[in-house]
C-alpha cells in the first residue's frame, strides 16, 4: 500500500492553503530546476469580434477568477510539506488585470500576428508557480470591433479542459456584466483541492492498490528509452525550443481510417497508435520492438470533476510491441487493448507510479515521444452578447518532450501536427518522418495484414 505525505497537515490546512496534488509536486520540482524557462505554460488566444465592452471583459475574468482559486494560487513549500496558496485580493483592486494593449500594422492580418508575436515574446517573464502570478492576461486591439485576447496560465492550475470551462463561464459572465448584472452560475460543487484531498485519501486508504499492481506486471523488464538518431548528445539538455512538421489529409481519409479501425474492433487512435510504432521501430536504434509511449488523458472521474479548473490530466505509458513478424492487424488489437488498459487503471497519478514502478526519467521526461488523438473536435467559434469568440492556432515554441505527435481528426479533413525538440532532431528528417508516417497510414488501411517488418521495409522504398 502506499502511504502519501501530507495527511496530517491537511487537517490543520485552512481553506486558502491546501496540500499540493500529486501532479503539482512534480510540476513544482521542475520548477525549482528550470525557474527561467517558458516551460509547463499554457498561452491561449481568441479572436474576440463584435462591439466589446472593455471593462465587462476583465470583470468577467475576474469572475471566474475568483470562482476557481486554483487560478489565483502559487506553490510553497512549508515545514517539509508542499502546499497550494491561494492568493488574497486586496480590496477595491480587480482579481486579474486586462491591460488594452493598441497594435499597429497596415492590415488586420499585420497586427493579428504582431498580436501573437508578443503574446510568446520569449523576452517576457515567465509565470512563476512559487512567487506568482500564474495567470496573466492581455487584450490587444486590432480594430474597432476586433480584439485578440490572451491568457497565459501555468499547467500546475490548468488543463486543456480548464480552458473550456474557463471560456464558457467568462462569457456567460460578461453576458451579465454587459448588463450592469451579477453573474448567475451554478454553485460548483468541488474545487481542485478537493480532488487532491480525495486523491490522498485514496491512495492512503490502499484504493489505488489494484492498479498498482497492474502497473508493476505491465511495466516490468522495461525495455531501454525509445531514441530516434539526435544530432546532439541528449543528456540532461535544456535547449526547450520545439519545431513543428504538419501534414494534412481530406475528409475522405479520416472516413477511411474510422470504416478500418471498425473492421478490425479497434479504436481510430488504437490504428493510429500502431501506425507510429512501426514508424519508431524501423527508425529506432536497434529497430526497437519494445517501447512505451506517453498519452496524456483525462484524469477526471465524476461529474463534479468535470466542472474544475485544475491541472487534472495525467501523462501515463502505453507498452507497445511492434515485432517484425507481427500483423498489422494484431498489432492494433494488440495497442487497443493497452489503451484500454491504460484508462481503466488510470487513476493513479503518474508520481505514484514512478515510485512504485521502474519507470524514471529519461533525460528530463518520463516518456520521449508523447502521442494523443482528438476526434470530431469542435474547435468552432463561440457566441455571446453580440461577440464571436474564435480560436486561434499558435505555434509551440518550447517543448519537454523530444517528439509530441497530435493528431486531429475533425469533420472536414485529418490532421498531424509533429512537434519535435530543434536542438535534438534536423528538421529534414523530421519531415521525412512526417511524410513516412502518413505513408504507413495509407498502406496499412490498404493492407492491414502485411507485417510490421513488411510496412517498416515499404518505408525504405
Amino acid at each position: 500500500m502506499v502511504t502519501p505525505d501530507g495527511n496530517a497537515d491537511m487537517a490543520r490546512a485552512s481553506n486558502d492553503m491546501t496540500p499540493a496534488s500529486f501532479s503539482q509536486r512534480s510540476l513544482w520540482a521542475f520548477a525549482l530546476r528550470y525557474r527561467t524557462a517558458h516551460l509547463n505554460e499554457m498561452t491561449i488566444p481568441w479572436r474576440v469580434r463584435g462591439p466589446l465592452d472593455t471593462r465587462a471583459l476583465e470583470t468577467a475574468l475576474g469572475d471566474v477568477v475568483m470562482r476557481h482559486p486554483t487560478l489565483r494560487a502559487r506553490l510553497s513549500y512549508q515545514q517539509g510539506k508542499l502546499y497550494q496558496v491561494v492568493l488574497p485580493v486586496p480590496a477595491g483592486q480587480a482579481p486579474v488585470a486586462v491591460p488594452v494593449i493598441e497594435v499597429p500594422g497596415d492590415s488586420a492580418e499585420a497586427r493579428l500576428a504582431a498580436a501573437l508575436e508578443a503574446l510568446e515574446d520569449p523576452e517576457r517573464s515567465p509565470l512563476d508557480i512559487i512567487q506568482g502570478p500564474t495567470l496573466v492576461a492581455r487584450l490587444f486591439k486590432l480594430g474597432v470591433d476586433d480584439h485578440v485576447l490572451g491568457i497565459c496560465v501555468h499547467h500546475a492550475m490548468c488543463d486543456g479542459w480548464s480552458i473550456g470551462i474557463m471560456l464558457r463561464e467568462m462569457m456567460a459572465c460578461y453576458a451579465a456584466r454587459a448588463q450592469g448584472k451579477p453573474p448567475d452560475l451554478p454553485k460548483l460543487a468541488e474545487q481542485s483541492s478537493d480532488v487532491a484531498a480525495r486523491e490522498f485519501r485514496a491512495c492512503a486508504a490502499g484504493e489505488f492498490d489494484d492498479e498498482i499492481r497492474h502497473w508493476r506486471a505491465e511495466l516490468a523488464d522495461l525495455p531501454p528509452p525509445l531514441a530516434l538518431p539526435a544530432i546532439v548528445q541528449r543528456r540532461a539538455h535544456r535547449d526547450w525550443r520545439a519545431l513543428i512538421a504538419r501534414a494534412a489529409e481530406p475528409a475522405a481519409f479520416m472516413q477511411r481510417l474510422r470504416e478500418q479501425a471498425g473492421r478490425l474492433r479497434v479504436s481510430p487512435f488504437a490504428l493510429q497508435l500502431a501506425a507510429l510504432a512501426v514508424l519508431l521501430r524501423r527508425h529506432s536504434s536497434g529497430h526497437s520492438e519494445d517501447m512505451l509511449i506517453g498519452v496524456p488523458t483525462l484524469n477526471r472521474w465524476s461529474a463534479a470533476e468535470m466542472q474544475v479548473v485544475g491541472y487534472l490530466t495525467s501523462l501515463l505509458p502505453v507498452r507497445v510491441r511492434p515485432a517484425a513478424s507481427l500483423g498489422f492487424d494484431v498489432l492494433c488489437s494488440q495497442v487497443h487493448a493497452a489503451v484500454r488498459k491504460m484508462l481503466a487503471y488510470g487513476r493513479v497519478p503518474l508520481e505514484v507510479l514512478m515510485r512504485e514502478t521502474p519507470l524514471t526519467l529519461t533525460g528530463n521526461t518520463v516518456f520521449p515521444v508523447w502521442a494523443q488523438f482528438v476526434d470530431d473536435t469542435a474547435a468552432g467559434q463561440l457566441e455571446a452578447s453580440g461577440l464571436r469568440f474564435t480560436p486561434v492556432p499558435l505555434a509551440r515554441r518550447n517543448m519537454l518532450a523530444e517528439i509530441d505527435v497530435d493528431l486531429l481528426g475533425a469533420a472536414t479533413e485529418w490532421r498531424c501536427e509533429l512537434a519535435y525538440r530543434a536542438a535534438l532532431f534536423e528538421p529534414a528528417g523530421m519531415h521525412a518522418l512526417l511524410s513516412g508516417y502518413v505513408s504507413t497510414l495509407h498502406q496499412a488501411m490498404e493492407q492491414p495484414r502485411m507485417t510490421v517488418g513488411e510496412l517498416g521495409a515499404r518505408l525504405e522504398d
